[in-house]
């Protein structure tokens, strides 16, 4: 090979790996390294929210916080409502408090910016409307913090917003853990306790599905539910057909939760399936393995009130409820205690009920309009009545 043509390749190679290295180094300068910053009652908002100069108030560092940066909370309490729209992890060390009286929800975790957002390790107390409330946004973790001692709007002598009543029909503050139109997001560890309601998930701007609901701790939320599956979304079901892209709470699986003491001051069970009218859809979701005792409606409820609903191809499976329907359900007329009652206005489909045991009830599970089940597909202690099916 001649000399001139040696050097020419030589010189191309060494200018192909002078611009793989520049390129290189370009990528690295352009991928920011994610940062931690810091936040502590003895800190200033005027400060960098570094471990040495931490800012004093959550939404400070939020507001400086970058895409995938996490805000680090230390011990104390935040006067605050923190509103995160960007992939942020919020983690708070040894169970910081935001008490967010007077605000409307103690954190709000909103739209597609915040895809992936983490929330853990904090007490959530006293906001007008939800203690965490998540809207139009997917892959969140929710997790090991306590919602407590919020629906406060319901108390006011004159409510507003979603606590305001409509007609002779009472408010829905919406519970402590609220999912609006929220896919592939995970709830778990959280204790949520001393609210109207515990956790709710709903449809109202688009679909909740395929998210995990588990190890929750859902107590004494006395007015409503422990876990509502709800859909109120009218687009959701049309002309006989779901429509998935448009609303539904499909898909979620609701397992090794605790919902006790839900609903006995009101119309509450432990864990709830409803859609109120034409148009709504909760299908394909599972529920597992939970325990519900002495909730006012029944452990596991399913309340389908009108044709023109999709409420097929729920399972609940493997689930122990104890001394539950302490509230009559006046909706499908049921009048003692019972542990699993599925009431439909049009028949159900693809419904299966087995693997729970059911205790100290008047009777065991209570269905009209879902495919019959077999006595021995559960398992009934102190149970008058294992079976009411019509």
């Amino acid at each position: 090979m001649p000399g001139s043509t040696r050097r020419h390749l030589r010189a191309l190679a060494t200018a192909a790996l002078a611009l793989v290295a520049f390129l290189s180094i370009t990528a690295i300068a352009a991928a920011k390294p994610h940062t931690t910053l810091y936040v502590s009652p003895t800190g200033s908002d005027a400060g960098t929210c570094t471990r040495r100069a931490p800012c004093k108030t959550i939404g400070a560092a939020v507001s400086k916080a970058a895409k995938g940066d996490t805000v680090k909370v230390e011990r104390g309490t935040y006067n605050e409502q923190v509103t995160l729209t960007s992939d942020i992890s919020l983690i708070g060390v040894h169970k910081p408090v935001i008490d967010a009286t007077g605000q409307n929800n103690g954190v709000l975790i909103k739209g597609p910016g915040a895809n992936g957002a983490l929330v853990r390790g904090f007490v959530i107390k006293n906001a007008t409307f939800e203690g965490i409330l998540a809207v139009s946004a997917a892959r969140l973790a929710i997790e090991r913090n306590a919602v407590l001692d919020n629906d406060q709007g319901a108390k006011a002598a004159d409510p507003t917003g979603e606590c305001a009543p409509t007609g002779a029909v009472p408010g829905d503050c919406g519970e402590g853990l609220h999912l609006m139109s929220v896919v592939r997001s995970v709830v778990s560890g959280n204790l949520v306790t001393a609210n109207d309601g515990g956790i709710l998930l709903t449809d109202e701007l688009g679909p909740t599905a395929h998210n995990v609901i588990s190890r929750n701790r859902s107590l004494d939320n006395v007015f409503d539910c422990g876990i509502t599956l709800a859909s109120h979304n009218t687009s959701a079901f049309q002309n006989g057909a779901v429509q998935p892209s448009k609303g539904g709470v499909y898909g979620n699986t609701v397992t090794g939760n605790v919902a006790d003491g839900n609903g006995t001051k009101g119309q509450g069970g432990g864990i709830l399936l409803a859609g109120p009218g034409p148009g709504t859809a909760v299908y394909n979701n599972v529920v597992s393995d939970n325990t519900a005792d002495n909730n006012g409606l029944a452990g596991v409820t399913l309340h389908s009130h009108a044709p023109g609903q999709d409420l097929n191809g729920n399972k609940i499976v493997g689930n122990r409820l104890r001394n539950d329907g302490l509230t009559p359900d006046s909706s499908f007329n049921e009048t003692g205690t019972v542990g699993i009652l599925l009431g439909s206005a049009s028949p159900l489909t693809g419904t299966v009920i087995a693997g729970n045991r059911i205790s100290d009830t008047q009777f065991g599970i209570w269905t009209i309009n879902v495919p019959k089940i077999k006595r021995g597909a559960n398992r009934f202690h102190h149970v008058e009545v294992p079976l009411q099916q019509s």
